[in-house]
């Protein structure tokens, strides 16, 4: 598939971008009234935008950043949520309810590494959860940025040797097979969107991918 002309994508940026603030000025607003289900729905409308296939990966990026920097709020709202009496367990099984896949998948992201850090679930099952779920996204912009999300907020979290989650939460196999899985598919993925677009725009793909790396 083709990317639209420079412009198109700067259109189409603009207009995604407002509606991330949109979205998220809902999101807060409803945070703040502690009103969760309508949080759970603006987010997921926020995330929503991240499914687009018409950006280019750098600009993918811009937008990207944008709904990164909104759902440090969204982390800091679901934490907040265990001394009202709403356990990590339930936040987990309720953000799988949400209507599409990505927005379903960075709140099972958000919410599965924060119950982890709990204390209250085994490390091995949630990342072996969220390492084969994120499978479900197969475009290549849309998935390594998926899998990038995954990959700082597992941080710190994996059963390795001297790890706090080490034993009922697994051991150093389980760390090591969680981030070969996570490395392989982004390798698939990396490969793949080198021949995103058209052919004439190979050389530019090239240059932005080295960005992103970079």
């Amino acid at each position: 598939m083709a990317f639209p002309l420079a412009e198109e994508q700067d259109k189409f940026l603009k207009e995604a971008s407002q509606s991330v603030k949109k979205n998220a000025y809902f999101m807060r607003k409803a945070m703040d009234e502690d009103n969760l289900r309508e949080a759970l729905r603006y987010s997921a409308a926020m995330l929503g935008e991240l499914r687009t296939s018409f950006l280019s990966p750098q600009k993918y990026y811009e937008l990207y950043m944008q709904v990164f920097d909104e759902l440090g709020n969204l982390e800091a709202y679901f934490a907040d949520e265990q001394s009202k009496g709403r356990t990590l367990a339930e936040l987990y099984e309720l953000v799988q309810h949400a209507g599409n896949v990505l927005p379903r998948l960075y709140l099972m992201v958000a919410v599965g590494c924060l119950y982890i850090k709990s204390g209250n679930a085994k490390s091995n099952e949630i990342l072996k959860d969220l390492v084969e779920m994120t499978k479900g996204v197969q475009h290549p912009t849309r998935g390594l940025f998926l899998r990038s999300y995954l990959c700082q907020r597992s941080r710190g979290l994996l059963p390795d040797t001297g790890s706090p989650y080490e034993g009922a939460g697994g051991d150093i196999h389980d760390a090591v097979d969680f981030l070969l899985t996570n490395f392989i598919e982004m390798n698939k993925l990396w490969v793949r969107m080198q021949h995103q677009g058209a052919a004439r725009d190979k050389e530019k793909r090239e240059k932005e991918r080295q960005q992103l790396q970079d």
